[in-house]
């Protein structure tokens, strides 16, 4: 469910811009862009994506490390994880477009270790991570973790996005951020619904029902900001309070305006990459 944090995160402060209901952010449009988000922006997320979990401007598909967070193996693009079921996810696909794939012998382990919650890495045995990462050279497991992330994360931002209204590039990236790093589903205590829901509570409403969308962004990012600093969702008290700087690099972007994430964009706080030519 979870996705964890690669090891680039810093602690950031807090960038919220002053908004009401009349007003805005700094250099905020009046009319957010619609149709949020297209193919090109939708290669630009998965670059923030990986900004955010490894530092670099394109998705990490051969990474795989053990952060001793509770999670396990953490690896891939986004940071699928063999504690909590979303590697085994993917795993599965890759066992259905490629049966014979050096990563189908592992499947069993991987059920076991996502039905129990184990964080235990040495049941996958030595090989593991040189089997990931030689899986990681095939295409089509590298197109694999781009369609299972959207999937899982984009698609429920996509979503909730439409609910309530949010119609920017930035604003589905926000959500699609927080459902990745701290959940998406409904029960996620310290999720993207739970946030979002909040944010609505905050401002007596959302983008669907008039609150400009610059205002409502800027009070999500607080909303976020709070609930990574004192996480309610288990053994996340000492990393998400170091990760708030995705948060504070997002309300950035909106602060300077950059509502449709064109390229060149550049991803600040103390990430500090420009992805120049998005790739997947």
């Amino acid at each position: 469910m979870l996705v964890v944090l690669g090891a680039v995160l810093t602690v950031g402060g807090c960038t919220s811009g002053t908004a009401d209901r009349a007003g805005g952010t700094a250099g905020a449009p009046a009319t957010p862009v619609a149709g949020a988000a297209g193919a090109a922006a939708t290669v630009m997320m998965d670059d923030i994506t990986a900004v955010f979990e490894n530092g670099a401007t394109v998705p990490q598909y051969a990474y795989i490390t053990d952060l001793h967070d509770g999670c396990g193996y953490t690896a891939g693009w986004i940071g699928f994880c063999s504690q909590s079921g979303d590697m085994l996810g993917l795993v599965k696909s890759y066992n259905a477009a490629a049966p014979h794939n050096v990563l189908a012998k592992y499947t069993t382990v991987l059920q076991r270790l996502a039905d129990s919650g184990s964080e235990d890495t040495g049941a996958l045995g030595g090989a593991f991570v040189r089997d990931w990462k030689k899986a990681a050279l095939d295409p089509a497991f590298r197109r694999l973790q781009i369609q299972v992330g959207h999937d899982t994360y984009l698609t429920p931002a996509r979503k909730l996005g439409a609910q309530e209204g949010v119609k920017s590039e930035l604003g589905l990236e926000n959500l699609f951020d927080t459902a990745l790093m701290m959940g998406q589903g409904a029960d996620d205590c310290d999720g993207m619904v739970k946030i979002a829901h909040e944010t609505d509570k905050a401002l007596g409403g959302n983008p669907a029902s008039g609150v400009n969308e610059a205002t409502w962004l800027a009070r999500f990012n607080t909303v976020r900001r709070k609930h990574m600093k004192h996480p309610c969702t288990p053994d996340r008290g000492s990393d998400w309070p170091q990760a708030v700087d995705r948060s504070r690099a997002l309300q950035e972007l909106a602060d300077r305006g950059e509502w449709d994430l064109k390229a060149p964009l550049t991803v600040s706080a103390d990430f500090k990459r420009t992805i120049s030519r998005p790739q997947d």
